[in-house]
C-alpha cells in the first residue's frame, strides 16, 4: 500500500504545517464530501488549522478552531470561483499528465501570490476567502509539493 500525502503543503520556516492543500483537476460532486473529508484527515495528521481544497474552478476554504481533536471543529468557511486564466503556464516535466500539471500549475499559483500585485489582480469573491490570512501564510511559508510528485506519475 501506498503512503498517502497531500498535495502541496505550505510550512513554517520551522517546519510547522501551516497550510494543507489538495488540488483535483475535475469537479465531481460525488466524491466531493471525501475528498473534503480526507483534507480533514490531513489537517488532523499535520496538526493544520487552515485547509485548502482547488477542485476544478473552485477554491474551498476549511479552518480548525481546535475545540476537537478528532476533527469535528473543522469547517469550511467560504468558497470562491478560481478561473482557470489564472494559472500560470504548466510546468514541462509533467506534460502528457493533466493532473500532474493542474498540481504543478496551483502550486506555482500559490506562489505568486505571495507578491501583492497578485493579490490585487485577484477577482473580488477569491480576493475577499484569502485576504489577510491565507495570503499572509502563503508570504512566511514555504510552498511545496506534499510527497513525491514523480511518485504519482507510476500510479
Amino acid at each position: 500500500m501506498k503512503a498517502s500525502h497531500p498535495d502541496i503543503i505550505v510550512t513554517s520556516p520551522d517546519g510547522e504545517y501551516l497550510m494543507i492543500v489538495e488540488v483535483k483537476l475535475n469537479d465531481d460532486t460525488i466524491h466531493h464530501k471525501n475528498i473534503i473529508n480526507q483534507l480533514k484527515c490531513y489537517m488532523i495528521e499535520f496538526g493544520c488549522s487552515v485547509g485548502l481544497l482547488v477542485v476544478g474552478e473552485r477554491v474551498i476554504v476549511l479552518r480548525d478552531s481546535f475545540d476537537d481533536s478528532q476533527g469535528s471543529s473543522i469547517r469550511v468557511v467560504g468558497e470562491a470561483k478560481f478561473p482557470n486564466y489564472l494559472l500560470p503556464p504548466a510546468d514541462g516535466q509533467w506534460k502528457g499528465n493533466p493532473y500532474l500539471e493542474f498540481e504543478s500549475q496551483v502550486q506555482r499559483w500559490l506562489e505568486k501570490l505571495k507578491l501583492q500585485t497578485n493579490v490585487d489582480s485577484l477577482p473580488d469573491d477569491l480576493k475577499n476567502l484569502f485576504g489577510g490570512r491565507i495570503v499572509n501564510l502563503l508570504r512566511i511559508g514555504e510552498i511545496r509539493a506534499g510527497g513525491l510528485r514523480w511518485s504519482k506519475v507510476a500510479k
